[in-house]
């Protein structure tokens, strides 16, 4: 019964010929705001790992010999203190390269009272007492800052959970959107069809027969427009990563979804024409059952 009774639904509808089409874009949609709220969780715990590990300590006086003297007595401490894997000094080479993007590029021997950094590696992010620490160095000299990097952190962590819940919302809202949309479609097929509908009534054919041709109908749209959508976002997340391999192992090629993390993407065009089906069922039923 079921091969004949899907004659009565045609698909060159115009409507229904561009339904896969609209879902491709809503499951496109989806994808890149799905994978961009996973990728930044990750990403972010990656590119911090480096920074809940490490701390920098600043020795800042105009004197070239005190800050000598200082940064010696700074570096004994903390190299004493359990927990530090090891404590550098940073060339002052490597400091004006730091500040270039504030001050411009300047020569070491330009006579610039610039402050010493100290380097500091811990064992594990909680191996010190990073308050204790900082106390400890304060009293040895007004001249030295500690600076554990948690104040920006937290800031960075707040905004990347702000924009995974904004991601999630308009995952949400998308998805009720291509929902919406199938049930529009399916009440415009219904009316489209009326008269078929009716004369399969009257010959016998049960509500059944008719509920499973949309169901295979909008089965095929899903599918079609799952795939479709989910082929574009990965191209484009494929040009993405090509886009971001020059600026390095930072936080913006950190946030970037990789093709490991979204092997979930194979899944989403069976799920979208699951939903698109049981959405089509629903509606079609529910409306045939009015008409009875």
């Amino acid at each position: 019964m079921l091969g004949p009774s899907i004659k009565f639904l045609p698909k060159n509808e115009k409507g229904e010929g561009l339904l896969p089409w609209v879902i491709a874009v809503m499951v496109f949609l989806t994808t890149l705001a799905t994978a961009s709220a996973v990728a930044i969780g990750g990403g972010l715990d990656r590119w911090s790992v480096g920074l809940t590990t490490s701390l920098s300590v600043q020795v800042v006086n105009p004197d070239v010999a005190a800050r000598a003297q200082t940064t010696e007595d700074a570096l004994r401490l903390i190299r004493a203190t359990p927990g530090v894997a090891d404590a550098s000094v940073l060339a002052d080479a490597s400091v004006l390269k730091l500040l270039s993007p504030w001050i411009g590029d300047l020569e070491s021997s330009n006579n610039l009272p610039i402050p010493t950094l100290i380097e500091v590696n811990l064992i594990s992010p909680d191996s010190v007492n990073i308050l204790a620490l900082k106390q400890r160095l304060r009293s040895m000299s007004s001249n030295i800052r500690l600076d554990d990097h948690q104040a920006w952190l937290s800031q960075i962590y707040n905004l990347a959970s702000t924009v995974r819940i904004m991601l999630s919302i308009a995952v949400v809202m998308i998805a009720l959107s291509t929902i919406a949309i199938v049930i529009f479609g399916c009440r415009a097929g219904l009316a489209t069809h009326a008269k078929s509908i009716e004369i399969m009534h009257l010959i016998g054919a049960e509500d059944s027969v008719i509920s499973k041709a949309f169901d295979a109908l909008y089965l095929e749209h899903g599918l079609k427009g799952g795939t479709i959508g989910v082929l574009i976002a990965a191209i484009a997340l494929f040009g993405l990563n090509n886009l971001v391999t020059d600026f390095g192992q930072g936080l913006i090629s950190a946030a970037i979804p990789t093709f490991g993390t979204l092997w979930w993407l194979i899944l989403l065009p069976i799920v979208t024409c699951v939903v698109t089906m049981m959405t089509a069922r629903v509606t079609v039923r529910h409306a045939l059952l009015k008409l009875m």
